[in-house]
């Protein structure tokens, strides 16, 4: 069973706003090359893959009208509809988008600069504050090296008093105890000599 004229009519028309479509979507591929500045390569494998996809959504743009079929009128309409759009509208969106790529590269490369400058300065800031924190730390450390080797001085002079005291009470507990045993010496030889004179 054909397709009747009316339908193949509006098929067309269809085909029309579709290729008009596509011819948009190409417009923002091509906004794109102008906002990055895209070299010789790019432009060809971008406008390779644009093709690529245009086949495969022309194959599902056929799909309810004509079971996934593509007629030549199909293909011919929207290569209409995309030159008319390349043509008017087209050429005039290239302009705006070449215009607004520049404003918007100006825009990045001022925002860029700004940034950087905020940047360095919180680096500068950084490095100042972590030179500062780090002379702090480390006579925090020398203070408290000091102060340990002030505490082992101090321990190991209490340690030679206390030394010299137990040498020094040694001593006199050593007199003494000498003493004792001289007095308990001269004190037997009393008693001695007492019990001898009583005999």
């Amino acid at each position: 069973m054909g397709i009747s004229l009316s339908a193949q009519t509006a098929y067309f028309l269809w085909s029309l706003v579709f290729g008009a479509a596509l011819g948009a979507v190409y417009d923002l591929v091509r906004a794109a090359r102008m906002l990055f500045r895209a070299k010789r390569i790019h432009v060809t494998v971008s406008d390779i893959l644009f093709f690529a996809v245009c086949g495969v959504l022309t194959s599902l743009f056929a799909l309810p009208f004509n079971k996934g079929d593509v007629r030549v009128f199909i293909l011919f309409g929207e290569a209409v509809g995309f030159l008319a759009y390349r043509l008017t509208l087209g050429s005039v969106m290239g302009k705006v988008y070449a215009f607004s790529a520049r404003l918007l590269r100006s825009f990045v490369q001022k925002t860029r600069k700004i940034i950087e400058k905020i940047f360095n300065f919180l680096l500068k800031a950084l490095g100042g504050l972590l030179y500062n924190v780090g002379v702090i730390i480390d006579g925090l450390h020398q203070k408290a090296a000091e102060k340990k080797r002030l505490h082992r001085a101090e321990a190991a002079q209490a340690s030679s008093k206390r030394r010299r005291r137990l040498l020094h009470k040694g001593l006199k507990d050593e007199k003494k105890k000498q003493k004792q045993s001289a007095d308990r010496g001269r004190y037997s030889a009393t008693q001695k000599g007492r019990g001898a004179k009583r005999r």
